[in-house]
């Protein structure tokens, strides 16, 4: 029997994993539009600042 792994989206704002089938957000970076920003339904609910990785844009 073969495994597969499967790695989950980290949230950019708490970088904890973001479940399938979670109320959760992913978008292009505004800015660069070359990094995909992933947010958690928490951190969407209370409007948590993110960083972008590439070009080091915040965002609410």
């Amino acid at each position: 029997m073969e495994q597969t792994t499967v790695s989950l989206p980290l949230c950019n704002s708490c970088g904890r994993p973001v479940k399938p089938g979670e109320r959760a957000a992913k978008f292009s970076c505004p800015n660069c539009h070359e990094t995909l920003i992933w947010r958690c339904e928490k951190c969407r609910k209370f409007s948590r600042h993110y960083k972008c990785t590439n070009c080091g844009f915040e965002g609410p």
